[in-house]
C-alpha cells in the first residue's frame, strides 16, 4: 500500500510541476500504458511517463522501494532521443530539488538511467531507476 501511495504522490507531483514549465505535458501512467480501447485511441499517447514499481525491501529500521520511470516520445525526425532525454532530465531535476514527497517519502540521490538500444522509431524510450525510503511502520500495542 505504501508503494502505491508513493506512486500516486509522484504522479500528482509530476503532473503539477511539468505543467508549469512545458507547452506539452506528458501523460503520466501508473504501471503500464493503458489498453488501446476505442475511447483511449482518441487520447494523446506521446509523450508519456510510466511510474512502475520494481522491488522493495524492509526491516526493523526502514523500508525502501525502487521505482522505475519509463519515458517515451514520438517524433517525425531524428530529434526524438534528445526530446526523451530532456524529459528525463527535467524530471530528475524536479525530484532532486524536492527530495521529500508528501513529508514521508525520501528519494535517494542515486539516479540510474538507461537508454534502450533497440528503439521502435519514430518512438524513443529511456528509463530511470529511483530508490525511495518509505515511512517506518510502528508496532501498535493495544491496552486491555
Amino acid at each position: 500500500m505504501t508503494t502505491v501511495m508513493l506512486m500516486l504522490a509522484l504522479q500528482a507531483f509530476l503532473r503539477k510541476e511539468l505543467a508549469r514549465d512545458a507547452t506539452t505535458v506528458p501523460v503520466i501512467h501508473l504501471g503500464a500504458l493503458p489498453n488501446q480501447t476505442e475511447a483511449a485511441r482518441q487520447d494523446a499517447v506521446f509523450p508519456y511517463i510510466i511510474i512502475r514499481p520494481v522491488e522493495g525491501d524492509s526491516d526493523n529500521e526502514e523500508g525502501t522501494t525502487q521505482i522505475k520511470l519509463i519515458f517515451g516520445t514520438q517524433t517525425n525526425d531524428d530529434s526524438g532521443f534528445i526530446e526523451v532525454f530532456n524529459w528525463m532530465e527535467r524530471v530528475r531535476v524536479l525530484l532532486m530539488r524536492q527530495r521529500i514527497m508528501e513529508k514521508k517519502y525520501c528519494i535517494e540521490p542515486e539516479w540510474k538511467w538507461k537508454f534502450l538500444e533497440d528503439q521502435p522509431e519514430p518512438q524513443w524510450m529511456c528509463q530511470a531507476l529511483t530508490t525511495w525510503i518509505l515511512p517506518q511502520i510502528r508496532q501498535e500495542v493495544k491496552t486491555i
